[in-house]
């Protein structure tokens, strides 16, 4: 369950975005004018001192307390007496009595998001899932900004509890909220596990990947575990794990970077052809025509391609490997010229966990573009003498 302390702290966020956006961005002033007394007026008034109060982190004044009950006395239906009340219930951790003014306020206004986000909230805190989720679908298509804070809500109480209690059913009947759920997981390394076994459970409509896996990798690359985060991003992406260097010939996959190739998108052409790279560099700019990060031990390797074509400057051309997280550079060597290229690569036992491989391409004077293929690329460990 989650603790009743976060859900007091989400009180203020949740009462000053959904009270504000529907109240203080109206034209208030203009009605106070017009019918100063008017219920509606007198309700819109206590609602932005509660959203100031809320995001002050204080309680309700004298003053905002009678604007409230004059709303009640003048309107026995409305809501956002109740939901005020509610609200201020689930401050003092009074759940039980939170739970019956904040479905009152649902009753007397189905459409308004606040009670249904105050009671979705407290429902996934008590571990109730089905009713959560049941508000979330509703509170979905009022207002979908609220998918934000109940995926957190959701991915906390994943992590305490577990994949139970209509956890399933959730994540698979509402794409867009386990989308945020997954998001929001994918932000600690420490939940790659519980993601993988998640990765599972939420359908997978589209063979691209998703941006909590590319996040979920990126953070345990952070935490410089890089052969775990290699590991991740093969089952995760469903591909096969190479020694060295993945898709060698250009075959193309959906495996998402950084162990799966990435190409310059400005200042080049870049496609795959005949098994090979084919390269249209336009000589405008400096940057990276490819690159991909490798997970190779300690040892001597041999770096071998064919290169063909129109080299208009081979010098402004060089492959470059450098270390990870020491940023060591163990190989630096410029195309040079079409024809068979041959290097060794020694990675140290040290400093090295990761290797970063790129192909730069420099700008020269004269703008002249280049057109080559890459084939035959091969990187291969040598046998230890």
């Amino acid at each position: 369950m989650i603790a009743i302390i976060w859900v007091v702290l989400a009180v203020a966020y949740i009462v000053r975005s959904a009270f504000v956006a529907a109240y203080a961005e109206t034209d208030l002033k203009r009605a106070e004018r017009l019918w100063p007394d008017h219920p509606s007026v007198v309700a819109g008034r206590a609602m932005i001192d509660v959203a100031g109060a809320a995001a002050a982190g204080r309680g309700l004044d004298s003053n905002t307390r009678e604007l409230v009950a004059d709303v009640a006395r003048a309107e026995p239906l409305a809501h956002q007496p109740f939901l005020i009340a509610g609200a201020e219930a689930l401050r003092n951790s009074k759940a039980d009595q939170a739970e019956r003014l904040l479905l009152s306020a649902r009753q007397r206004d189905p459409r308004a998001p606040a009670p249904r986000l105050l009671l979705a909230e407290q429902y996934i805190s008590q571990g109730r899932i089905r009713e959560g989720a049941a508000e979330a679908a509703i509170l979905g298509k009022l207002v979908p900004e609220t998918y934000a804070p109940l995926a957190k809500a959701f991915a906390n109480h994943i992590q305490m509890a577990g994949i139970r209690n209509g956890m399933r059913e959730t994540l698979r009947s509402s794409p867009e909220l386990s989308e945020g759920i997954l998001d929001n997981l994918a932000t600690d390394p420490m939940n790659a596990d519980l993601l993988l076994l998640l990765s599972h459970v939420v359908p997978r409509k589209a063979a691209a990947a998703k941006p909590w896996q590319i996040r979920l990798i990126s953070e345990v690359i952070e935490e410089g575990d890089y052969s775990r985060a290699r590991q991740l991003w093969a089952e995760l992406a469903g591909a096969r794990l190479s020694e060295t260097i993945y898709d060698p010939r250009f075959h193309g996959s959906s495996a998402p970077p950084p162990f799966n190739w990435t190409f310059a998108t400005q200042g080049a052409v870049i496609e795959a052809r005949s098994g090979g790279l084919h390269i249209l560099y336009f000589g405008r700019d400096d940057g990276v025509l490819a690159s991909q990060l490798l997970v190779l031990r300690p040892g001597t390797y041999g770096l071998r391609m064919t290169v063909s074509g129109q080299l208009a400057d081979p010098q402004t051309l060089n492959w470059k490997i450098s270390c990870l997280p020491s940023r060591s550079v163990i190989l630096d060597r410029p195309v040079g010229q079409a024809g068979t290229l041959d290097w060794a690569v020694n990675v140290p036992s040290s400093g090295c966990g990761a290797q970063q491989l790129e192909l730069h391409a420099k700008a020269s004077d004269a703008e002249r573009s280049s057109d080559f293929l890459i084939s035959d690329l091969n990187l291969t460990a040598k046998a230890r003498q």
